[in-house]
């Protein structure tokens, strides 16, 4: 049986980034014998080839991902949900092939979208196990129940990744770029975070062997000259990401890569280790910039210790990223005024500031939102809505971030600026995040 894979994400601030999660999806249905074919938003420019691809490819199961509620951003919200919408009404326009939706965005809002989408199946959390159980059950002449179906919990193999080699071409003309997960689930109660919500809080790991063949494979077969690891928080209190590095070092790789690092827990040893197995950047997920504002959102470090991680970053001559959100519990406008002074310690690194906080369900920041009054009850959460502390409102933030980062390039608000300036050096053939050329460099 053939299935379709449809993305739906059309999101590419920071930068594009390959549907990872139908990637291996794809993996776990061609192991089972269904061939996959990947229909990429993105890559495709847009939604209109969509109907004309189901007559031709005739699929037996469309499995749509979204991964993407809106953009994140309070000082120009954008949603997508539209594009779910609009996909879900040109596959029944040119079929009656059953629908299967799942992904990020889904997970955090299951319900809600299956009323929306009208599709047969929703998928919460990972699904590799559970759309070949889909697929299989159609095939077989039985189809599984409609409704909601939830992953079982962490434990299970992990299944081989199936890219697709015309939409990483895509990718890789628009960065360069391609991105593989090392571990699933993150056990840190950041108050706003809806990864545990998605992925869970036990981490799940996967062999750093198969992780390093990856890396290989996919600078071999599709040319990728940067990997981003999306890993919630690459660096786990368990050091499996140690052994990620060690199996890179001793497969001698010499792609560049990023991930997402907690700024905390690291050694000097360790960022040599990482250097040394082709670490070239860290997004840091220091998203408080004084001690009251790290405490609001649930962080168990100290804005002292952000800056002795940056301190030995740079020392060990690897940049660093730091993303800041302003208006959180807590937060004052005498904390905003501190909080961009303290951000001015962080020696040669870029800062992403943010204002207000997309409050997101399942959240310990939606229940705080709810008791303020910030929320509504009732609220359709699928329309943004934005924490700012009793007191605070956008205005204030928005004007205090412009005035004191206005023009420049190693502090970057709103972050809908950066994609005109990653455009600018994609198309002069820079590859991966950038943003550490914007720093040493200029645009």
């Amino acid at each position: 049986m053939r299935c379709l894979l449809v993305s739906a994400n059309r999101a590419q601030v920071p930068y594009p980034v390959y549907p990872l999660g139908l990637a291996h999806i794809a993996g776990a249905l061609e192991a089972e014998g269904f061939h996959t074919r990947l229909f990429d938003v993105l890559a495709e420019d847009g939604l209109s080839r969509l109907g004309k691809v189901i007559e031709d490819y005739a699929p037996g199961l469309v499995v749509l991902s979204i991964r993407n509620l809106d953009n994140v951003d309070s000082t120009g919200p954008v949603s997508f949900i539209e594009d779910a919408i609009k996909a879900v009404e040109l596959v029944r326009a040119s079929s009656d092939v059953p629908i299967v939706a799942g992904g990020p965005a889904f997970s955090l809002f299951p319900r809600r979208l299956m009323d929306l989408l009208g599709v047969e199946w929703g998928v919460v959390g990972q699904g590799e196990g559970i759309v070949p159980r889909i697929a299989g059950s159609i095939e077989s002449g039985r189809p599984l129940p409609g409704g909601i179906l939830r992953a079982s919990g962490p434990a299970g193999e992990w299944r081989p990744v199936k890219y697709d080699g015309g939409v990483a071409s895509y990718y890789i003309s628009a960065g360069g770029m391609l991105n593989i997960q090392s571990k699933r689930g993150c056990p840190f109660k950041c108050t706003y975070c809806s990864y545990p919500g998605i992925e869970g809080r036990v981490i799940r790991r996967r062999d750093p062997g198969e992780v390093a063949e990856d890396v290989a494979r996919v600078t071999r077969d599709f040319g990728a000259k940067y990997i981003f690891f999306t890993d919630a928080v690459f660096n786990d209190p368990g050091g499996h990401y140690l052994e990620v590095a060690e199996a890179l070092a001793r497969a001698g790789n010499e792609t560049p890569w990023c991930a997402f690092f907690r700024p905390s827990g690291i050694g000097r040893a360790d960022l040599r280790l990482l250097r040394s197995a082709g670490l070239a950047g860290m997004e840091v997920g220091t998203d408080g910039s004084t001690d009251e504002t790290l405490k609001g959102l649930g962080k168990n470090f100290t804005f002292d210790q952000v800056i002795r991680f940056n301190d030995l970053a740079v020392e060990e001559g690897i940049p660093c990223a730091h993303f800041c959100m302003f208006g959180g519990p807590g937060e004052t406008e005498r904390t905003i005024q501190r909080g961009i002074a303290n951000l001015e310690r962080l020696r040669e690194a870029v800062v992403f500031g943010f204002a207000g906080i997309r409050v997101l369900p399942g959240t310990l920041l939606y229940e705080t939102a709810l008791h303020e009054g910030i929320v509504p009850p009732g609220h359709d959460m699928l329309k943004p809505v934005f924490y700012f502390a009793p007191g605070l409102e956008f205005d204030t933030v928005d004007s205090c971030l412009r005035k004191a980062w206005g023009g420049r390039l190693d502090r970057i608000y709103p972050c809908s600026i950066l994609y005109q300036y990653m455009s600018r050096l994609y198309s002069r053939g820079y590859a991966g995040p950038l943003w550490d050329i914007l720093v040493r460099h200029g645009v």
